[in-house]
């Protein structure tokens, strides 16, 4: 497992289909977005709810472009600084 150091936070990225009304599935854009969910946070992350922030592990949210990609156990997560957490997103 990957543990964030320091106020970085590990995302796994969410790929979300497009499809119509109808149902037909769009072909991908080269555009993604960045809306991850997170995975784990580092110990100094101030957004942490364990330093009386909102996110914990689960949390649902946007992105910036600037990330670091990461390979592991032939899965792509995104480390980020928490400045780089834009928003939550609330279903």
């Amino acid at each position: 497992m990957i543990k964030p150091l320091f106020d970085n936070i590990l995302l796994k990225k969410v790929e979300e289909e497009k499809s119509t009304a109808s149902g037909i599935v769009l072909a991908a854009k080269e555009e993604t977005s960045n809306i991850g969910i997170v995975v784990a946070l580092g110990e100094s992350c101030l957004l942490s709810k364990d330093n009386e922030g909102e996110l914990s592990e689960g949390s649902k949210v946007v992105f910036s472009d600037e990330f670091k990609k990461v390979s592991f156990k032939d899965e792509v997560f995104y480390l980020v600084n928490e400045e780089e957490v834009l928003a939550l997103i609330e279903e």
